[in-house]
């Protein structure tokens, strides 16, 4: 029994780790305030000081790094944390195809929704 317990265990690890080499990277970030919308470029590392642990870096667009964690659901979890000048906590469901996270997040106790989609924000044209 103890052997199928750590197995089992270690088959969950994995899961979270092959989730989290999927959404490494550079990701388009658009911060809903509700009166305001930023676009903003986030990017997703590993943190391997940490049990399925990721680095957010600019989650906030302040240029402060967030820590979070994946589970094998495809949840992150980004615990209440200092970002800069604003308390921020977060949570965040994976895409099935890994081509976008959607957030819940509170900000210095105020609600706000932000959207990730792969790649980096794209300058917009301005019109004649």
């Amino acid at each position: 029994m103890l052997g199928m317990s750590s197995c089992n265990q270690d088959l969950a690890d994995l899961n979270s780790v092959s989730i989290i080499s999927n959404i490494k990277g550079n990701w388009h970030c658009t911060l809903d305030e509700g009166n305001i919308t930023q676009d903003y470029q986030v990017e997703i590392v590993e943190d391997t000081s940490t049990t399925n642990g990721i680095l957010i870096h600019n989650f906030f667009n302040n240029g402060s790094t967030a820590h979070a964690t994946v589970n094998q659901n495809r949840e992150i979890t980004l615990p209440s944390q200092k970002l800069g000048q604003n308390t921020v906590q977060a949570t965040g469901v994976i895409s099935d195809d890994f081509q976008r996270i959607d957030w819940n997040l509170t900000v210095d106790g105020d609600a706000m929704t932000a959207t990730f989609t792969p790649g980096t924000v794209a300058k917009k044209l301005l019109s004649k």
